[in-house]
C-alpha cells in the first residue's frame, strides 16, 4: 500500500511538472487560470475532431455564454471565461483545427483591462494576428462597452474600450481582416452598455444583448464567406 502511495505521488510530480513545461500553470502566468487550464483540457479533446470548414470562436465569458449554432451552422465554442489575449496567444497553438477552418473570430480584451495598458493590449492583437494561419480569414468583434454605473471601480474604461477599438479597427483594415463593432448598437447615449442588454453586472450581455450581437456577426460570416468565394 506505501509503495502504490508513493507511486501515485510521482505520477502526479510528473503530470504538474508537464504541465509546467508548456506553460499551462498559473504561477508562470497570472492570465492562466484553473478554469482556463481545466476549459483548454476539453478544448483539445474536441479540436481533433473538428470538421474541415467549421467557424472557431475564440474569446472570453462573453463568447463562452454565446449560442454560436445559432450565427454558424459549423461553428465551434473556444471561449473560456476570464480570458486575456494572452491567454489566448497560449492556447492558440492547441487549435489545430484553425488550418482548416473557414474562419476565426475572435473576441477578446475585456479582462485585459484592469491587468495591462492599451499599448500592450495592441501588441498582443498584433501577436494573435501573426499566430493564426495567414490563409485563414478573421473576424474581430469589438471589444464591447461596459455599463461603468455598474461599476464605479472602473469608471473610464469605456474611453479606453473606444482607443482599443479604434486600434483593432485599423490593424484589421491593414490586414483586410473583418471587425464588427457593436458599440452603436448596445451603447446608451453616454457610452454605456444599456442595462436592457446585460445580466445587471455591467458587463455579460443578456438574451436581448446576445441576440443584437448573433444578428451582426451572422452579416458579418455571410459577407466573409460571400467574398471569400468571388476570389479567383
Amino acid at each position: 500500500m506505501k509503495i502504490q502511495k508513493i507511486s501515485c505521488l510521482f505520477v502526479l510530480g510528473l503530470l504538474i511538472a508537464g504541465l509546467s513545461s508548456h506553460g499551462y500553470t498559473q504561477e508562470a502566468n497570472p492570465d492562466i487560470t484553473e478554469h482556463f487550464n481545466r476549459m483548454l483540457v476539453y478544448h483539445k479533446y474536441m479540436d481533433g475532431n473538428v470538421p474541415e470548414g467549421s467557424v472557431l470562436f475564440i474569446g472570453d465569458s462573453i463568447t463562452q455564454g454565446l449560442c454560436v449554432a445559432a450565427v454558424h451552422p459549423s461553428a465551434i465554442n473556444y471561449g473560456i471565461g476570464s480570458d486575456t489575449t494572452l491567454g489566448v496567444l497560449e492556447r492558440l497553438p492547441v487549435y489545430k483545427s484553425a488550418e482548416q477552418a473557414a474562419a476565426i473570430v475572435f473576441a477578446i480584451g475585456v479582462n485585459d483591462l484592469s491587468r495591462r495598458d492599451n499599448d500592450a493590449i495592441v501588441e498582443n492583437y498584433q501577436k494573435i494576428i501573426q499566430a493564426v494561419p495567414a490563409h485563414v480569414p478573421l473576424l474581430f468583434s469589438a471589444i464591447l462597452p461596459l455599463d461603468e454605473r455598474n461599476k464605479p471601480e472602473e469608471k473610464h474604461y469605456n474611453q479606453r474600450i473606444l482607443e482599443l477599438n479604434t486600434c483593432l479597427k485599423d490593424l484589421c483594415e491593414k490586414k483586410d481582416y473583418a471587425f464588427l463593432d457593436m458599440t452603436p448598437i448596445l451603447a446608451d447615449d453616454t457610452g454605456n452598455l444599456k442595462p436592457s442588454y446585460h445580466t445587471g453586472d455591467g458587463v455579460h450581455l443578456n438574451t436581448e444583448g446576445y441576440a443584437l450581437w448573433i444578428q451582426k456577426l451572422r452579416a458579418s460570416l455571410e459577407f466573409i464567406e460571400t467574398t471569400a468565394q468571388e476570389k479567383p
